[in-house]
This record gives C-alpha cells, structure tokens and sequence, in this order.
C-alpha cells in the first residue's frame, strides 16, 4: 500500500526523515478491522514523530497520522478514532496511562488503509465530507474535553481562547458558540485574526480597516471590540462550518461533532487525502 511514513529523525530536519512509498498492507488480527482510508488530518504530532518526540526511534519505520476517515471491511462509512488503549485495558481508553494515539505504537493513518480496534470506529454522518471527518478526532475531541469536562462550562459562560490560527482554537469557538458560550479569541497575527472574524462570524460579524492602518473586528451593531496586533473577536452564534484562517495550518470540520469519547490528544492542524497519483 502507498504510505506517508517516518523512515528516520531528526529534530533539526525532520522532514528529511519523511518518506512516501509502498508499505506492506496491514495483517489481521483479532477485535481489530482494515479501514480503507479516503482521507487524513495531518497533526503537529506528526512534525514531533519526524523529531524523535514520543515515537522511539527502534519503531521505524512508522506510517504517519493520527486522524482519518474511510470505508470499514463491509464498506460502512467510518470515523476512526485515534486513541488506542493497551492490551487489556478496560473502560475510558483516555485514562489508560499506557494508551497511544495511532501512529506512535501502531501504524497511523497516512495511507491507503489502516489497521484499527472495532471500537475505534465511529460511523461519519452523510453530510459529513471526507476532509472534514478525518480532521475531527484530534482538535475537536480535544476542545470538546477542555470545554465540557475540564472546565465544566455552562451556556452564558465567557471563555477565552489563545491563539486564532489552530485547529483546536477552531473547535473552541465552534463549539462553544453553538452550545451558547460566549466565545473571545486572541491572536497575535492580524491576517489570522480577520480570517476568523470573517470565516467563522459570516455575515453576522465583519471587519474594518482602523484609521491607523491596523484592522478591528465589529460585532453586527457595529461596536469595535478591540483593535490592534493583540486584537479579540468574539462570537456567540452557532456556526455550522468554517474553513477559518486563510492558514496552511488550519483545521476545517463541522461544528456538529458526531458522537465518540472525547481524547486529550495533541493539536490538529490541516487535512490531507491519501491516495495513489495518476498514471
């Protein structure tokens, strides 16, 4: 099978370490099925494997990628969910101090198919494209967590969110909106900034040039909420589907996340289909 995998590590190159190529197809084995992958999101887990973080250098190589979706072996449409407990574990696989996510003891998601527990299949909803359920798991369990279990917020709830330009930042505000949170997002980089505004707060929200150059958001009665480099937005209206930022490093996914077990995983970031090129 074509895959995107580590063949070496480097923390000062890690992408000197990246290979495509053929990889023998996943064998067998109990309680666990073939998806055939159709798309996969690309984490900064993976920039860390490359680097020798968290992915020890004697299980190379290791297919890349911690998020996907595809086809399960009777061809049901499926979200595969990242979180692999260790052999025995029984109960929430996020509190098994041995758990990994996919790709650090198992092979990951970027190729043509993957090798994952049945319980780590959640069915994707039609409406649901391809790209954006194979960004899901990660950023958006993620946020999920830190909104819902960790900090216990309620509608009503104000909850500030650092950093406009990443995949879990996008999850926050998304699902913070729609469950009635009001949602302020801070961002160094103004590009960022108005592209959240932009994207996420459509036609509700906007922005303006400030007459010293820099730019504000202004919430649909027109009041700036702040200006500047250090600049905030807020929202508080649900928003069923951004492609936030302008950004490389931008995660894009549907605000109604379908039904799994949050996971505390690492930050997700792009989306990336994987499949062979045409000859």
């Amino acid at each position: 099978m074509l895959a995107a995998y580590a063949k070496s590590q480097s923390a000062d190159d890690p992408l000197s370490g990246l290979e495509v190529g053929e990889r023998p197809d996943p064998q067998p084995r109990d309680g666990w099925t073939t998806v055939r992958v159709k798309a996969a999101g690309l984490n900064h887990h993976d920039l860390f494997s490359l680097q020798g973080v968290g992915l020890p250098a004697d299980r190379l190589p290791m297919v890349l990628g911690c998020d996907g979706a595809g086809l399960d072996e009777d061809g049901n449409e499926v979200i595969v969910h990242a979180v692999v407990p260790s052999e025995g574990w029984r109960g929430d696989e996020t509190l098994d101090p041995k758990r990994t996510l996919l790709s650090e003891l198992h092979h990951g998601t970027l190729a043509e198919q993957v090798l994952v527990p049945r319980a780590n299949l959640v069915p994707k909803p039609e409406s649901l494209s391809w790209e954006h359920a194979a960004c899901l798991s990660t950023a958006w369990l993620t946020a999920y967590r830190m909104l819902f279990v960790n900090a216990g917020v309620t509608p009503g709830a104000t909850v500030l969110v650092q950093g406009a330009g990443g995949g879990v930042a996008t999850a926050l505000v998304q699902l913070g909106s729609a469950a009635g949170l009001r949602m302020w997002v801070t961002s160094r980089d103004e590009a960022k900034l108005l592209g959240l505004v932009s994207r996420i707060q459509g036609t509700a929200h906007g922005t303006e040039p400030s007459s010293t150059g820099r730019s504000r958001s202004r919430a649909a009665s027109s009041r700036p909420i702040a200006a500047g480099p250090h600049a905030c937005m807020t929202s508080t209206s649900p928003v069923p589907l951004s492609r936030a930022c302008a950004h490389s490093a931008t995660v894009r996914a549907w605000a109604r996340m379908p039904s799994a077990a949050a996971a505390p995983c690492s930050r997700a970031a792009a989306n990336a289909s994987i499949g062979r090129p045409s000859r």
